[in-house]
């Protein structure tokens, strides 16, 4: 039985031009580019919609946390989803851009030049922190 999978997104909102464009891909080829990750890897996008607006962001793929993960694994995927935010959070305060991120089809909050919202860092940082917290206490292996 296949491994079920998450998906984080994060998109731009607003207005790109060619030299956001260019440092966001640059940026992503420096730094995401050569990074080993434990469930997948980050993937970057530009985009044009049908009215010719742009935009740029990246997929990131990993294994759903659940009972076929070790405890090791889902911490070490914890990790490159708050490296991820992180990253995110640099490269929008230095392109002032804001992202929207998307965990596991759903929306969990905005990165807005440099800031990660209370959605983010409440609904999708903290719940798997606890989700850790929880594994660990409740670990037969510990």
């Amino acid at each position: 039985m296949p491994v079920p999978l998450d998906e984080l997104i994060a998109c731009s909102e607003g207005h790109l031009d060619d030299r956001d464009v260019s440092r966001f891909l640059l940026t992503y080829e420096r730094d995401l580019g050569s990074r080993r990750w434990v469930g997948g890897s980050a993937e970057a996008f530009e985009e044009v919609d049908s009215i010719g607006a742009r935009q740029i962001g990246l997929t990131y793929a990993s294994p759903k946390p659940g009972p076929w993960l070790t405890l090791a694994m889902e911490r070490s995927l914890f990790a490159d989803l708050r490296w991820l935010v992180a990253w995110l959070k640099e490269i929008s305060g230095d392109l002032e851009l804001v992202f929207v991120l998307r965990y596991d089809d759903r929306e969990v909050g905005r990165i807005r030049k440099g800031a990660v919202d209370d959605a983010i860092r409440e609904g999708l940082i903290a719940v798997w922190e606890r989700d850790l917290e929880r594994l660990e206490r409740d670990s037969p292996r510990r």
